[in-house]
C-alpha cells in the first residue's frame, strides 16, 4: 500500500506537470509573466525553501533544540528583512537575477563571478543526495539508482510549463508536505502507544539536547548563522520576489512563509527527538542513519501501511519541491543570463536543453558529497563572500570601487583558507576571513573616496 501510494503521487506530479500550460513567452515560461498570486507564493516559498529534511533530523540528532537557532530564527529573521528591505528594491529597479543585477552595475567579469559561484550553489546535487537516500530507504533499491530516479522524477514536468508547472506541483507538495509530517507529530504526541513521556525520558537521559548551546559550541552557531545570509543571495527568494504581482503580494507572501517554516521546525524537530528515543529503546545507532525521519515512520505507521505511505509522499514533497525549482533556476542562470552577459538572445528550447546539463552535473557532484550540509557550506561560503556586499551595494546605490579584485581575492583566499582547515593548519571558518577580505577592501574604497572628494574640493 505505502509503496503504491508513492507510486501514485509520482505519476499525479507529472500530469499535473505536464497539464500546465506555458507560453511560447520566455517571460512566462521563467517567471510566469510576474502575476504570481499569494496562496501560489506561499506554497512555493514553503516547499522550495526546505529541502534539506534529512540533514534538519541528523543536526537534532547531534545538537538538539539548539538546531532551530541556526537552521530557524536566523533564517525567519534574514527573510522578514528581506521582504521589507531587499524585496521592494529588487521590484523598483526591475532587476530580474542576482548575476545581472551585479553585471549592470560593476561590468562583466563582476557578474560572471557572481555567476558561476551562484550556479555552484544552485546546482541541486545536495538535494538530489537527500532524495536518492530517501528514495533508497523507501524502496530498498541502489542509491545511486535511486538517485537517477528522483532526479528524473523530479524536473521533468518543467521542460514543459516552466515555472507554472513548479508553482502547480508546489502546491501539491504543500498539502502533502504539512499533511504527512502532522500525522507523525500527533500520532507520536497523542498516542498511547508513544506520548510526551517519551520525550521526558530522553529530557533525563540527555539534557543536553534540550539546552542552548547544548552539544553545539557557539562558534559553530555562529558560523552556520552566517549561512541565514544566503537568503539575500537565493535564487529562488529573488525569483519569485521577481514574479509575485506586486511588491504587497511578495511581502504577505513571505511573512505567512516565516509562519508555516515555524509550524514545521516544530514538527521536524519535535518528530526528531521522538526518533532519538525510540531509536534508544529499538536499539539502533542513530549516528550512523541518513534518514532519521524515515526509520521514525517505519516504526510508528509499521501497522498502517496506508499512514506510513503519506509520510512517505510528504517527505519526497519536502525535497522534490527544491530540486524542481532549483534546476530550473540553475538551468536560467546558465543560459538565459550568461547570455544576457554575452548580448545574445535566449529562447525557451535552450533553457530545456540546458536544463538535462543541469541534470548530469547535479548527478556527478551529488556523488561526491557525503553529507548534502558539507555541499552547503562549501559553495554557500564562496557566493556569499563574492556577491553578498557587492549585491547588497548595488541595490541601494552604494557602488563599490575594486569590486572584481574584491570578489576575487575573497574567493580564492576563502577556497586557499578550506585547504588549511583540511591540512588541520586551522579550525577557523573560511567564511570568516573571506568577509573581512570584504569589508577591508569596502573600507579601503571609503578612504579613497574621502580623499579623491578631498583633492576635487
Amino acid at each position: 500500500m505505502a509503496i503504491f501510494l508513492v507510486v501514485s503521487f509520482f505519476f499525479i506530479l507529472l500530469l499535473v506537470g505536464f497539464k500546465t500550460k506555458s507560453k511560447i513567452n520566455i517571460d512566462d515560461f521563467t517567471y510566469s509573466g510576474r502575476k504570481v498570486t499569494t496562496p501560489a507564493l506561499v506554497a512555493t516559498l514553503v516547499t522550495t525553501w526546505y529541502g534539506g529534511i534529512n540533514e534538519i533530523g541528523i543536526e537534532v540528532i547531534y545538537n538538539g533544540l539548539a538546531t532551530w537557532l541556526y537552521f530557524g530564527l536566523f533564517y525567519y529573521l534574514s527573510a522578514l528583512v528581506y521582504a521589507f528591505f531587499i524585496a521592494p528594491r529588487i521590484i523598483s529597479k526591475n532587476y530580474r537575477s542576482i548575476p545581472i543585477t551585479i553585471f549592470e552595475t560593476y561590468g562583466k567579469i563582476p557578474g560572471l563571478l557572481s555567476l558561476l559561484t551562484l550556479l555552484l550553489y544552485l546546482i541541486p546535487a545536495s538535494y538530489i543526495l537527500i532524495l536518492g537516500q530517501l528514495i533508497s530507504q523507501i524502496f530498498n533499491i541502489n542509491l545511486i539508482f535511486a538517485i537517477f530516479i528522483g532526479a528524473i522524477f523530479s524536473i521533468i514536468y518543467t521542460l514543459k510549463g516552466g515555472f507554472n508547472s513548479i508553482l502547480k506541483t508546489d502546491q501539491i507538495q504543500f498539502v502533502f508536505m504539512f499533511t504527512g509530517f502532522s500525522l507523525l507529530f500527533l500520532t507520536l504526541f497523542f498516542s498511547d502507544i508513544y506520548g510526551p513521556e517519551l520525550i521526558n525520558n530522553l529530557y533525563s537521559r540527555q539534557p543536553d539536547l534540550f539546552q542552548i548551546p547544548g552539544n553545539a559550541p557557539w562558534s559553530y552557531i555562529i558560523m552556520f548563522s552566517f549561512l541565514s545570509l544566503l537568503t539575500f543571495l537565493d535564487p529562488s527568494f529573488h525569483q519569485r520576489t521577481f514574479a509575485g504581482k506586486n511588491i504587497k503580494t511578495v511581502q504577505k507572501s513571505i511573512t505567512i512563509a516565516v509562519v508555516c517554516w515555524f509550524i514545521f521546525d516544530i514538527l521536524t524537530i519535535t518528530c526528531a527527538l521522538f526518533y532519538i528515543e525510540l531509536a534508544f529503546l529499538n536499539g539502533f545507532n542513530i549516528y550512523d542513519s541518513s534518514s532519521p525521519y524515515i526509520e521514525l515512520a517505519q516504526i510508528v505507521f509499521k501497522n498502517n501501511p496506508f499512514l506510513m505511505g503519506i509520510f512517505f509522499i510528504s517527505i519526497l514533497s519536502v525535497v522534490m519541491s527544491t530540486i524542481d525549482s532549483y534546476t530550473f533556476l540553475s538551468s536560467i542562470t546558465l543560459k538565459y543570463d550568461l547570455n544576457t552577459i554575452f548580448k545574445k538572445k535566449t529562447n525557451i528550447n535552450e533553457i530545456r536543453k540546458t536544463i538535462f546539463l543541469i541534470l548530469i552535473l547535479s548527478l556527478i557532484l551529488s556523488l561526491l558529497f557525503e553529507r548534502a550540509l558539507s555541499y552547503w557550506y562549501y559553495f554557500g561560503s564562496y557566493l556569499l563572500v563574492t556577491s553578498f556586499f557587492p549585491l547588497i551595494c548595488a541595490l541601494f546605490d552604494k557602488k563599490i570601487n575594486y569590486v572584481k579584485q574584491m570578489m576575487i581575492s575573497a574567493l580564492l583566499i576563502t577556497i586557499f583558507w578550506d585547504l588549511i582547515i583540511y591540512l588541520n593548519i586551522s579550525t577557523l571558518p573560511s567564511i570568516y576571513i573571506g568577509l573581512i577580505i570584504n569589508l577591508l577592501f569596502i573600507i579601503f574604497s571609503k578612504i579613497n573616496n574621502i580623499k579623491s572628494n578631498k583633492k576635487n574640493d
